[in-house]
């Protein structure tokens, strides 16, 4: 191996370091905040916060999946549009188990919010886990043109969290 090719290697390992300490410092940050806010605010009102933040950036990435794919009045197709068709869904991977009644029940296999949830020792009953709520709610609220809700149905941080979302 060259000089040039150790120096590159080295680099790059610097640049992982770098990115895992950042990694680190974002996840104790966002775990604190979420303890901080539960502090702050009457009780029950710290996950409607996070659920706000949450939908309003679930807004605005709906509405650029919708400038790129029209109108998708079917939430399944809309949902299954915004995972897989757009680079939006960020720190995400879901799966749709079934539709019954017109609710779609799903599992959310990886979420960074579980992520942060886990590192802080914190459980699903986080006022954070309102985030992916909120952001799928406003992202397909947007993308569909329909009032959609999105509720845990249940949630393990050291598994996975299943979710349904109606439409009305």
């Amino acid at each position: 191996m060259s000089n040039k090719d150790k120096l590159q290697i080295e680099s790059l390992e610097d640049k992982v370091k770098d990115y895992e300490a950042l990694n680190k410092a974002l996840m104790t940050l966002a775990g604190e905040v979420s303890c901080v806010m539960e502090e702050m605010v009457k009780e029950g009102k710290a996950e409607d916060i996070f659920a706000s933040l949450g939908e309003a950036s679930g807004r605005r990435l709906g509405k650029r999946a919708r400038e790129q794919f029209g109108t998708i009045e079917n939430v399944e197709e809309a949902l299954d549009t915004f995972i897989h068709r757009t680079n939006m869904w960020y720190g995400y991977d879901i799966e749709i188990d079934r539709i019954e009644d017109g609710t779609i029940y799903f599992t959310v296999l990886k979420c960074f919010i579980r992520d942060v949830l886990r590192n802080r020792g914190l459980t699903t009953e986080s006022p954070l886990c309102g985030i992916t709520r909120g952001y799928l709610k406003g992202a397909l609220n947007e993308l569909t043109g329909k009032d959609v809700d999105v509720e845990l149905v249940y949630g393990d941080v050291n598994g996975v969290c299943r979710k349904k979302i109606t439409a009305r």
